[in-house]
Parts: C-alpha cells; sequence; structure tokens
C-alpha cells in the first residue's frame, strides 16, 4: 500500500477540491470519476461553437469559492463577471439591481403593496447587506467568527432584527406575511427554490444584489483548472471510472472495487458522491446504523429540472427582443401564470456563443416522478421530451418573439439526463430539499461511523450548491492532513 494514501469518489468540485488541498500538501490522492470530463453538475458541453452549462449557470461565491481558489492559486478577478437578475411578467422587466430600487420598480406595479414592499425590501436590504458582510468576513473558515458577527452587528445594528426575522420563517411564510395580492406573492414565491427557510432567503437576495457570478469560458473552467493543479501537484484524476464499493473491515475503510473488480487499497475514503448512493450503494448496509437508513428514506432531494439549449443566429428583430434582457438570468412569468427561467448566456460571457451569435437557456422545474415512468421505455421518453422542448419554446417565444426561426443549435435534459451523467439523486440540482422540512441534519461521527471515512459535496450540509461542496471539501482536507501529520 502506498504511506498514507486517499481516494476520492468522484471529480466534482467537491472532490477536485478537497484533492487539490491534498496534493498540496504531497499527500498522494486519486480521484475516480465517472464521467469522461470533470466537473460534475459544474461542468459545460460544447455544440457547433456554443458553450453551455450542464448544471447552474452562474453562482454565489457566498465568501467561501474566490477565497478557495485564491488559497489554492487559482483565482484571477479578471476570469468572473457579475451576473445581472430580474423578474419578468407580461411586459413587466424589474432589474433586481439594489433593494431600493427593486422596490421603487415593483411598487410602481403594485401600487397598493407600496407599504409593505417598502417594509419587505427594508428587511431584504438589512438583512441582505449583513448577510453578505458575514460570509466576506471569513467566518465560513472558522476564522474569528464571534468578532466577525459582533463587527457585523456594530455596521450593520438591525441585522439581529433582521436574522431573527429569517429564522421564524420560510420564504412563503415571509410573503404571506406582508403581502395581500397573489399575483406579488408568487412573483417573489418564484425567485430561488419553491420554499426555503427566511435565512436561505436573505442569502438569495445578497447573491442576487452582491454575488453573482458567471466565469468566463463556462463552468468548466474552474474544474478543468482544478484538474490541471492536482496532476501538477502529482495527483491523479482517472475519468471514466466507476467505484462499485467501499470496502470496510472491522469498522474501517481498507479501499475501493473499481469497476473492473478491481481492488485500490487506502488509508482514507472520501466520497463526493450523494449521500444516497454512498450509503445505500456503495457501502454495505450492514456498515450504515439503521437510525441512519431511516433519515436517509425520510430525505427529499432539491428540486430536478428541464433544461433547453439553445444556440441563436442573429438578425435585427432578435437584436431588438434580446434587450429585453437587463440582466442575463430572468424568471419570466408566462400567460398561464407558469413560470420559467431564461439565460442569456452570451450576455455575460461571449466566450458562449461564436461572434455574432448568442447562447440561450430555457429553464424549467420538473418533478422526477413525472420521468420515472419513462425509464427503460426510450420511446415514451423520447416523445416526452419532444413535447418538453416544444412547450419550453414556446414560453420562451412569450419573453423573446421570433426565438424559433432563430435557432440553429439545440439540446435539452430532463432530471433523468441529470441522474444519469451527474450521478445526483433523482437528478437534484443542489443537495437536499432547501424546505426546512425535508432537509436532514447529520452527526458523521455517529450516522456514518466508519473509521477514516469521509463525506465531502451539496449533500453535507443544508443548502447545497457549489458554495457547500467546496466548503465542506476544505475542512475534510484539512483533517486529513492533521491526521497524517
Amino acid at each position: 500500500m502506498i504511506d498514507k494514501n486517499v481516494i476520492i469518489i468522484g471529480g466534482g468540485l467537491a472532490g477536485l477540491t478537497t484533492a487539490a488541498y491534498l496534493a498540496k500538501a504531497g499527500i498522494p490522492v486519486q480521484v475516480f470519476e465517472q464521467h469522461v470530463v470533470p466537473g460534475g453538475y459544474v461542468s459545460s458541453f460544447k455544440r457547433k461553437g456554443y458553450t453551455f452549462p450542464a448544471g447552474p449557470t452562474c453562482f454565489g461565491s457566498n465568501g467561501v469559492i474566490f477565497p478557495i481558489l485564491d488559497e489554492l492559486g487559482l483565482y484571477n478577478k479578471e476570469s468572473y463577471i457579475r451576473a445581472g437578475h430580474q423578474i419578468s411578467w407580461e411586459n413587466h422587466d424589474i432589474p433586481l439591481e439594489t433593494p431600493r430600487q427593486s422596490y421603487q420598480d415593483i411598487a410602481n406595479c403594485f401600487p397598493n403593496e407600496n407599504r409593505s414592499l417598502k417594509r419587505y425590501f427594508n428587511w431584504v436590504g438589512v438583512g441582505g447587506s449583513a448577510f453578505n458582510d458575514l460570509l466576506k468576513s471569513g467566518m465560513m473558515f472558522g476564522h474569528n467568527v464571534f468578532r466577525a458577527i459582533l463587527r457585523v452587528v456594530y455596521h450593520h445594528p438591525l441585522f439581529p432584527w433582521a436574522s431573527w426575522k429569517a429564522n421564524k420563517n420560510t420564504n412563503r411564510s415571509l410573503h404571506a406575511q406582508y403581502f395581500k395580492n397573489p399575483y406579488l406573492k408568487q412573483l417573489l414565491n418564484q425567485l430561488g427554490y419553491p420554499v426555503m427557510a427566511g435565512k436561505n432567503t436573505l442569502g438569495m437576495w445578497a447573491s442576487y444584489y452582491y454575488d453573482s457570478w458567471v466565469p468566463i469560458g463556462g463552468m468548466q473552467s474552474i474544474s478543468d483548472e482544478l484538474v490541471r493543479y492536482i496532476n501538477e501537484k502529482g495527483g491523479q484524476v482517472h475519468f471514466g471510472n466507476r467505484i462499485k464499493k467501499i470496502k470496510v473491515d472491522h469498522g474501517q475503510v481498507t479501499g475501493v472495487e473499481v469497476q473492473d473488480a478491481e481492488f485500490i487499497a487506502a488509508n482514507w475514503v472520501v466520497s463526493a458522491s450523494d449521500l444516497n448512493q454512498t450509503c445505500f450503494e456503495l457501502i454495505e448496509r450492514k456498515h450504515i446504523p439503521s437510525s441512519t437508513i431511516r433519515k436517509l428514506n425520510k430525505t427529499r432531494p432539491s428540486e430536478s429540472i428541464f433544461s433547453v439549449f439553445l444556440g441563436l443566429k442573429d438578425s435585427p428583430e432578435l437584436t431588438v427582443a434580446l434587450k429585453r434582457f437587463q440582466g442575463s438570468h430572468v424568471v419570466f412569468t408566462c400567460a398561464d401564470e407558469k413560470y420559467i427561467q431564461l439565460v442569456l448566456l452570451s450576455k455575460d460571457d461571449k466566450t458562449a456563443a461564436p461572434d455574432g451569435k448568442h447562447a440561450l437557456f430555457i429553464g424549467l422545474l420538473s418533478p422526477y416522478e413525472d420521468w420515472e415512468t419513462t425509464k427503460g421505455m426510450p420511446q415514451a421518453y423520447a416523445i416526452q421530451k419532444a413535447a418538453y422542448i416544444e412547450d419550453l419554446i414556446k414560453r420562451g417565444e412569450e419573453f423573446i418573439p421570433g426565438l424559433r426561426v432563430h435557432i440553429e443549435v439545440q439540446e435539452a435534459a430532463s432530471p433523468l439526463t441529470y441522474e444519469r451523467y451527474t450521478s445526483n439523486w433523482r437528478g437534484s440540482t443542489a443537495g437536499w430539499n432547501w424546505d426546512p422540512n425535508y432537509a436532514p441534519h447529520f452527526d458523521f461521527a455517529k450516522d456514518i461511523p466508519i473509521k477514516n471515512f469521509y463525506s465531502v459535496g451539496h449533500y453535507v450540509h443544508n443548502p447545497g450548491g457549489v458554495p457547500t461542496a467546496m466548503i465542506t471539501a476544505w475542512y475534510i482536507s484539512k483533517e486529513i492532513i492533521k491526521l497524517k501529520k
């Protein structure tokens, strides 16, 4: 056995970040990724000169992503651009630039809710700016947490009130308290996930106003840089290699079994796969406490999505229509009151499309259950997928008239696609469900009491997402480095 080696299952950002720190510390590390490219859910794919995101279209650093990349020497601020957001319906387009501007523009559309909107966006302004300052303080890394909180409270004396209000509510209960107009409540409920804890709602607003980013060159660029770094430091990343089993003997990890039945010994094993797959497929159930199995059986994943990716040729008419994008990311309520997300990818990242052309994403929340019945039935799946594509293009044309005639590249992904390529349980988009009623809390020393085994990724803590994936990787890599010493 190689002295003090580590095997990491999964080459998403959690697995790659863990490997980068371990390789930097001189610890022999191997990453096994089932796909042929790194990144997992945070990756990209190319079609005829267009670059599309395989998962999220932007991210919030949350005081985590940029500091980690900077610590590894991989952060260049010129490689990222701020992403703008807006809400739209009928002929209304409201950019989300500042709390005050959002309040004024929305109040012009809902004058009867003026006072309520002023109070709500006062809460958003107080809580969002303080939340953003708190994240930037370094507290996510455990740096002077108490001092950071005191400093934020000193500069934002109303933050305890805003935080208290957030902790007592979800996004929906907050909107129900503030507003009477059902359409206004619906517009605000559609931002973020359908049900979120109040603190996550504050985090969402903070991201919109201060901390939403797009990497130039696509999401894949972050993963590619991490792989390059790992290789340079002596680590290895294996693509197209699926781990079949995590081997455990007398309560301690001994290594892994690869898909061709080869056994590879390891001192530590880190799973960056989702916890359902880790506990129910990779580790034999006899090693998992029954209480943990019951906990996992009660959980729900975050919502799944159906996506259409479009490469668009330009025309004078399309140029005019695309001016409706004041921000690149739009939550648009259609005529039937269903909503979609539209992202003009090439507005922020010019490399997303060939010169003079445009890259567009259209997404719609789509329950995994609606697709589960088509598993193993390719014809039924193809029919359903085609119907969804047509529906999303029709909806897109409500916002961009004449969209259809400009399409020269078209791809689509269902929840089954995301599940197949990213291994996220039931095609989930950000770990566990963000509804506090379904969000599990883990004590890994008790829930998975296997020596020298660790879990990282957006299923380790709620809420999920890229910052969660990377901060869990930071903590676990530091723990392994400390144990090696």
